[in-house]
């Protein structure tokens, strides 16, 4: 498929699903058939019984993976994107069809250049799970172990690379040509969404991270990792460890039996929380499809396709907010909200400490142990909002996570409390941050900053002294979101001009007609007619121009 078929697909979609408005705004208009034209001219809504979020989601159902993916990264941004389009492209589900038959071993082939017969004893044809990337089979290895093999989608990445460079440019038109295009950082976010899902396709990759955070848990017989058989994996194809387990949400029922939900559910939330604010990678997505468990209610992690990563610094912040809001300090958790995210324009930190103090005024009287980390945390990112705070990605995907973890805790036992089984991790966190050694490292650190900086100081005064005197001070000037309405006032003084020597022409060739001067033609002066003539080409050309534009 060509960019310019599947350029004409997404247009003839949005304008399917009412959106005649963004296409209009975009120029889009060129990509659509000639009765969806007419259909854009005439400024009809599609499905005007939806709202303009449930109209938005079922768009990215119908235009595929990457689509449905690019939402539901977008319903992680509360910090950006209003609220009801956020919980709208939460409901997005990730999912096609399975492959048809033998396109899987089709895949497996290519990827290692050998029949399949020769790489397992046996594989069964019936996906055991499909996703929009990859789809999982069970085999038999000749050893007799029996593995799980994740393929990628053959195709898939051909795709999902031509929907993102289509993503980029109509990101690009956004931000030029809407409004408020610039208020949601479109461009960054596709970029950001071209990273993840690169890294998503990367199916070695999601193997050596299930490797890496299993090291980590070394020891611990309560959580499970699948082990990696390399010799059987490459970009496309995955091969591991088949972990026999229930859904983690069967758990406490009949398909479940002999299985301790408060236990399960606290190995699962201790697991999580050690991957953030011990180690630091983590599991972005776990869901109750991810999580399986096994006999002696021992928890596994299955699908690292999405991770997240914190660095210590912002796992301490995250320890602090956590601390804060058990004190209900708004002041401190306007602090750290600021040093963790990019203020699109100026923050005025009493309006935010402000608005953060009537977000915890609802949650009066509420002990810690009581509080929904999840809408807790969905609280602070609305007031960050509106104070146009963007977080890194990776500290959505952690908040994803503990709610998403939360969730599944709250399900198997309503019991469940997230943040007492966090506390102790926070409280270890901050000691270790705050034992001698680490203030002596702390200390050291910060000396040399300060001796690095001042043996620079002397030449970098010296560079701005030199250029001061040999270029001049220069202030820059930089307009925002002045784009649009330059170029409308720009076409509109064009059209108006044309208006006025199309008025012009009409007047002189009136005057010349009544004056009955010059050679006559049909009884009329040729000069007059002549204009006439002129200005009905050029006033059919300027109408012909606005139809076209789509804005009468």
């Amino acid at each position: 498929m060509t960019h310019m078929r599947r350029y004409s697909e997404i247009v003839s979609v949005l304008v399917r699903y009412g959106f005649v408005d963004v296409v209009r705004a975009l120029h889009l208009t060129p990509y659509l058939a000639a009765g969806r034209r007419v259909l854009t001219a005439a400024g009809r809504s599609g499905h005007p019984e939806l709202s303009r979020p449930q109209r938005l989601r079922l768009a990215c159902e119908s235009l595929g993976p990457t689509f449905i993916k690019f939402g539901q990264a977008l319903s992680t941004r509360a910090d950006l994107m209003p609220p009801e389009v956020v919980e709208e492209l939460a409901l997005l589900q990730d999912s096609l069809p399975t492959l048809g038959p033998g396109v899987a071993e089709a895949a497996i082939e290519e990827a290692f250049a050998r029949p399949v017969g020769e790489l397992f004893a046996e594989f069964n044809p019936v996906p055991l799970a499909t996703a929009s990337i990859a789809q999982v089979h069970t085999a038999t290895l000749h050893s007799g172990d029996i593995v799980a093999v994740k393929v990628r989608r053959p195709g898939i990445h051909a795709l999902i690379e031509a929907d993102i460079a289509i993503l980029a440019d109509l990101a690009r038109l956004a931000e030029r040509y809407l409004p408020d295009g610039k208020l949601f950082s479109l461009p960054e976010l596709v970029d950001e969404f071209a990273r993840t899902i690169r890294r998503e396709q990367d199916l070695a990759r999601e193997g050596r991270i299930i490797e890496r955070v299993a090291s980590q848990f070394a020891g611990d017989p309560t959580v499970r990792y699948p082990a990696i058989h390399w010799p059987l994996t490459r970009a496309a194809v995955l091969t591991m460890e088949f972990l026999d387990g229930v859904k983690v949400s069967e758990v406490g029922t009949d398909a479940a039996p002999g299985l301790d939900p408060k236990v399960v559910a606290r190995r699962g939330a201790d697991a999580v929380l050690r991957q953030i604010l011990v180690h630091g990678l983590f599991h972005a997505d776990p869901h109750p499809g991810n999580i399986l468990v096994m006999p002696d209610n021992v928890v596994a992690f299955i699908d690292f396709g999405i991770v997240g990563r914190v660095n210590l610094q912002m796992r301490i912040r995250l320890a602090n907010t956590i601390l804060a809001i058990g004190r209900h300090d708004a002041e401190r958790l306007a602090d750290i909200a600021v040093a963790l995210a990019t203020p699109l324009q100026p923050v005025q930190m009493a309006e935010l400490a402000r608005d953060i103090e009537e977000m915890l005024d609802v949650y009066g009287g509420v002990s810690i142990g009581d509080l929904s980390m999840g809408q807790v945390f969905k609280s602070i990112m609305a007031a960050m909002s509106r104070h146009r705070l963007k977080l890194p990605a990776d500290i959505l995907l952690l908040i994803k996570s503990l709610s998403t973890i939360e969730g599944v805790g709250r399900q198997i036992d309503p019991s469940f409390k997230i943040v007492e089984y966090a506390t102790p991790h926070v409280e270890r966190l901050v000691a270790e941050r705050h034992n001698p050694r680490a203030l002596a490292a702390r200390t050291a650190g910060a000396g040399r900053e300060v001796l690095s900086a001042l043996r620079t100081l002397p030449g970098n005064l010296a560079e701005i002294t030199r250029k001061a005197r040999t270029e001049g001070l220069q202030i820059q000037f930089v307009h925002r979101n002045l784009d649009y309405f330059i170029r409308e006032m720009d076409r509109s003084s064009n059209r108006l001009s044309f208006a006025v020597v199309i008025g012009a022409i009409v007047i002189g060739s009136s005057v010349m007609v009544h004056a009955a001067v010059g050679p006559l033609a049909f009884g009329l002066p040729v000069f007059g007619l002549a204009g006439f003539l002129t200005a009905g080409f050029l006033g059919i050309g300027l109408a012909i121009g606005i139809l076209r534009s789509g804005r009468l």
